[in-house]
């Protein structure tokens, strides 16, 4: 095993380098994972450019990581149920186990958060706190998962955002079979959440995007989505009335986090319907009809990270019933991380996801 590991480094805002970090001694409660991939999530780009409201620097970063067992300390091994060579995604946050938010079960509200990849810098030992990197150091308090060896790294390392789609559509807004579900974004969110959506048998299940958006109307019909809408061709409105016969859907969730989109999913909602608010601005100011709420008498439910919702994804991940690895439309080297990110952020027609392969 090597002594050191690369990693790639946030300086500053928009700068990073390619740097070596001595790898720790593995305690009895620690895991190194040797990194398969890491996919960019659309947190890393606000953390890469210094607006996240977790900004901090130097930071390696990376949460959505799928990888192998390199070295593991025997209370892990018990704590995680893997072993030495075992393929593995860890959770991105870290718990605390006694605080009021874990013992209720919504350990990714433990305060203060410690995220993988957001959270921690990397200017204090073991320094590997991101998955940017040819090794990570998962801490005590983490969830590990166990990852089949047939299951695509592309789809694996997604694990947290199907996580993410469960909990907005099973155990927020409680869909119940023959729901009627309206997903307005068409991007990774979204189509995770869609996922969601036909697992629990809701029907119909619709993407509301832009026009490009094509290529991922085209993988939402390969999960099986009942109808995509391209709002910039068609009235969403009357689509949602003419596919519901009349009511409008019975769960909206906006993965956009756009201010027109977070709008139009009131629109969409029937009265006594609940929205789940999922998509994230970036600290923007949204101005809303909040007669339509009122009118209604809705249910508005904000949506944040999954909690003991991973494991049904990793579960649903090893079935491989769906084709979760055609998120990722992009792949690069490590050290070519910022020419990756540069990619992410411009987001092309044919991109959904990008990931880093050390």
């Amino acid at each position: 095993m090597p002594r050191v590991s690369r990693a790639v480094v946030v300086e500053a805002p928009e700068k990073m380098i390619l740097k070596e970090f001595p790898l720790p001694e593995v305690g009895p409660k620690d895991l190194l994972l040797r990194v398969e991939m890491v996919s960019i999530c659309g947190s890393d780009r606000l953390l890469y450019k210094g607006t996240h409201k977790a900004s901090s620097f130097p930071k390696i970063l990376g949460h959505e990581v799928v990888g192998y067992v390199e070295e593991i300390g025997e209370l892990a091994a018990e704590a995680y149920g893997v072993k030495k060579g075992d393929r593995v995604t860890p959770e991105p946050y870290q718990m605390c186990g006694h605080c009021e938010n874990c013992l209720g079960g919504n350990y990714a509200a433990c305060q203060p958060r410690k995220n993988y990849g957001v959270s921690f810098t990397c200017d204090h030992p073991p320094y590997l706190f991101g998955g940017y990197s040819e090794y990570m150091v998962i801490l005590p308090g983490s969830k590990v998962h166990k990852v089949e060896p047939d299951v695509p790294a592309e789809a694996a390392c997604l694990s947290s955002l199907l996580g993410n789609g469960l909990r907005w559509i099973r155990t927020k807004a409680k869909v119940r079979p023959g729901e009627s579900v309206v997903i307005v974004g068409a991007g990774a969110l979204g189509l995770t959440t869609a996922i969601a959506a036909l697992e629990v048998g809701a029907f119909p299940v619709v993407v509301v995007g832009i026009s490009a958006d094509e290529i991922k109307f085209k993988v939402a019909k390969e999960f099986g989505v009942d109808e995509t809408i391209n709002l910039e061709k068609e009235n969403v409105v009357e689509r949602v009335r003419e596919l519901t016969s009349g009511r409008m859907a019975d769960v909206v969730v906006e993965c956009a986090g756009v201010p027109a989109s977070i709008q139009l999913g009131l629109e969409l909602v029937r009265t006594e319907g609940r929205y789940v608010l999922a998509g994230v601005t970036g600290g923007r100011q949204v101005s809303l009809v909040t007669d339509t709420i009122v009118n209604k008498e809705l249910q508005v439910i904000g949506g944040h990270g999954q909690a003991w919702e991973v494991e049904d994804a990793v579960r649903l991940l090893n079935a491989r019933k769906y084709p979760i690895e055609k998120l990722i439309t992009h792949r690069f080297p490590l050290q070519e991380a910022e020419r990756a990110m540069a990619l992410f952020m411009a987001a092309p027609k044919d991109c959904i996801r990008v990931a880093l392969v050390p």
